[in-house]
């Protein structure tokens, strides 16, 4: 019990903070929007480069790598489903019901529970769905908005990320053995443990700005519910069964593999989706705010629950 609360009560605290300084005005909106930034630029991209150069590989997690697209590509399909027969859908709606905040919830959820020492395994997990929201998610999501989008465009928005290349370099760096001969000379380790310090801000940052932004009234809960609802019953569902048939069952990964893919799957929609929205499309970036919003409260709640129970 004291290991449980010992995870969970920080994750409550954090978050709660993030609400104090909101409400106290210490934190400015503006002043989260630097975070983020921050956050996107350069303590994600620290994160996943000891991430991936610390990974030890396992010809199973290529099943997860592939995986976890396809499971996007489905609730991307149902999205559309959804659009049909949901109350206050929009044409975002088919975005908002695929994809997943990995990078500004997810690590820092899991790190919080986790353990900095388990980031590389949700890394891996994640791996795969950062492949989906950079070649088809944000191409899609473009052209509904905002016109044709060339493949051109696509690739270079995705090499041009520091996310994906932070990714890329903890990759070669594992791959060739470089890492560490790297880490042992000054410069390298000075470059290293700078980049660790980095990545041990990404808890109490993101889940200070989870905090911040919890602003819901009770007219964007009713708008956002029926999509909430909708999507959150699938993707828990996919979690629970994916978690025993393939990761348990098929792949016989430890439970750590679990919890990377639960904590995946029940996260909010990508919380890029408003950035685009053009501005006359006020409606649209209003409801997706407030699905985004509804969401992550309701997997923050879902997480400290399955830590709780999972122990």
């Amino acid at each position: 019990m004291g290991h449980i609360v010992a995870s969970v009560l920080p994750i409550i605290l954090l978050i709660g903070l993030g609400w104090l300084l909101r409400a106290t005005r210490v934190l400015s909106d503006a002043g989260v929007d630097t975070l983020k930034t921050l956050v996107v630029n350069v303590v994600l991209p620290a994160v996943l480069f000891n991430a991936f150069l610390g990974i030890e590989f396992q010809a199973e997690y290529l099943a997860i790598i592939i995986l976890v697209p396809l499971v996007c590509l489905a609730l991307l399909a149902l999205g559309y489903v959804a659009k049909r027969v949901l109350p206050s859908s929009s044409e975002v709606t088919p975005f908002l019901f695929t994809g997943f905040e990995f990078g500004m919830v997810g690590l820092a959820l899991f790190t919080a529970a986790y353990g900095l020492e388990n980031v590389p395994v949700a890394g891996m997990v994640g791996l795969g769905h950062e492949f989906f929201i950079w070649f088809v998610f944000v191409t899609l999501l473009r052209r509904a908005t905002t016109g044709a989008v060339s493949a051109g465009e696509a690739l270079r928005s995705f090499a041009t990320s520091p996310v994906i290349i932070a990714i890329a370099l903890g990759l070669l760096l594992n791959v060739t053995g470089v890492g560490g001969p790297l880490g042992e000379t000054a410069v390298g380790g000075a470059l290293l443990v700078a980049t660790q310090y980095l990545a041990a801000t990404i808890v109490p940052i993101i889940l200070i700005v989870v905090g911040h932004g919890t602003r819901l009234g009770a007219a964007g809960v009713r708008q956002a519910a029926p999509l909430v609802a909708a999507r959150f019953a699938v993707v828990l569902s996919l979690a629970l069964l994916l978690n025993y048939v393939v990761i348990r069952q098929w792949l016989g990964l430890p439970p750590i593999v679990e919890a990377a893919l639960f904590t995946l799957l029940i996260l909010p929609p990508p919380y890029i989706v408003p950035i685009f929205l053009p501005k006359h499309r006020a409606a649209d970036m209003t409801y997706a705010n407030n699905v985004l919003s509804l969401h992550t409260v309701v997997s923050v709640a879902a997480f400290i629950t399955y830590v709780a129970l999972t122990g």
